[in-house]
């Protein structure tokens, strides 16, 4: 610093790399609006509570019991090729009654039909059966 200058408090804000400055934005430790913040941890809160009343009410057997339950529901899959909806999973978890953007926007059924395998090829893909030695189109 040479004699005659005003030292800097803080470096100034540079626009061009950063964007434009704002005191909300250098205050706020989140980042995030706090409607958002209840978005995203509403949902695990509720289940934790969900959790905690139960096992208050029917003993620490019935939220194992709920766990084991959707555990055996996540598992279930139909073959390669054919949508599956979940239902059971839904009903438990009560997913069913939530009505989100996710309900009527970007369906994969209301996608157009790109090219489809059939349900051999999807299964084989899926074991690995296709990456096998002396099998598939190139060695024919």
């Amino acid at each position: 610093m040479t004699p005659g200058e005003m030292p800097f408090m803080r470096m100034p804000h540079d626009t061009m790399r950063n964007g434009m400055p704002s005191v909300k934005a250098d205050i706020s430790f989140q980042g995030k609006h706090p409607v958002e913040l209840i978005q995203e941890h509403g949902p695990s809160k509720a289940v934790q509570e969900k959790r905690a009343m139960l096992a208050n009410l029917y003993g620490i057997a019935m939220p194992a019991r709920m766990d084991i339950e959707s555990q055996i529901l996540s598992r279930q899959r139909r073959l390669p090729g054919l949508p599956s909806s979940r239902m059971g999973l839904e009903i438990l978890t009560g997913e069913i009654d939530r009505f989100g953007f996710e309900s009527y926007l970007d369906r994969p059924e209301d996608r157009p039909e790109g090219m489809r395998a059939d349900l051999h090829s999807a299964m084989e893909a899926r074991l690995g059966m296709n990456k096998l030695p002396g099998y598939g189109h190139a060695n024919k």
